[in-house]
């Protein structure tokens, strides 16, 4: 019986000086990003989902929580390992200026590099790890996990066996849902994303 993960990437927050957030606390869901978690948790209506694994930080567990409200047998749990890129060496940057920053342009380019405290080599692998161990005590069920942009392409390129650089081209959009499918043994199946 397979297991199926679904990765939510959070809903839209306010960030009016459009700031990297990275793992800065503080960044709540807007008004038009709990519409969109709502969206999500009417995709999962009815389904037979007993957890939901969520990032600590606060636009992920808000949408973890609005997703729970249609689901209030769903048990929600926060997961560190879920969490946002270690982006301590750019985040406060302006989006606009990201690119202008050294530390950013390496990670984005060498999955190896060792001037970041956390490459996307070691970003892979810890979301590898986590989903594999989820996909281990969740055998043949269905449950959600709400955490951030590049931890979930990250774990999808990791699984699909593509260049972790691909990171630079690739979107997960807001409230999208990217669907990773095991089968009994934990064998990665398939890939599927959504957006709502």
């Amino acid at each position: 019986m397979n297991t199926t993960i679904h990765f939510v990437r959070h809903a839209g927050y306010e960030n009016p000086e459009r700031l990297v957030p990275g793992r800065i606390p503080g960044y709540h869901l807007g008004n038009q990003g709990k519409v969109q978690a709502k969206k999500v948790g009417e995709i999962f209506r009815n389904k037979a989902i007993k957890y939901i694994y969520t990032s600590p930080l606060e636009r992920a567990y808000e949408t973890a929580n609005i997703i729970g409200e249609v689901l209030p047998e769903a048990k929600i749990i926060h997961a560190y390992d879920l969490t946002e890129i270690d982006a301590s060496h750019w985040q406060a940057y302006k989006l606009e200026e990201l690119f202008t920053n050294e530390y950013y342009e390496a990670f984005i380019n060498n999955p190896e590099t060792n001037l970041v405290p956390e490459n996307l080599n070691q970003l892979a692998w810890r979301m590898k790890c986590f989903t594999l161990t989820l996909a281990e005590k969740h055998k043949g069920e269905e449950i959600i996990c709400v955490s951030h942009e590049g931890p979930i392409l990250a774990l999808r390129f990791s699984l699909e066996g593509k260049p972790l650089k691909l990171i630079k081209t690739y979107d997960a959009t807001m409230a999208s849902v990217t669907t990773l499918v095991f089968d009994e043994n934990c064998a990665f199946q398939k890939a599927a994303y959504k957006e709502t």
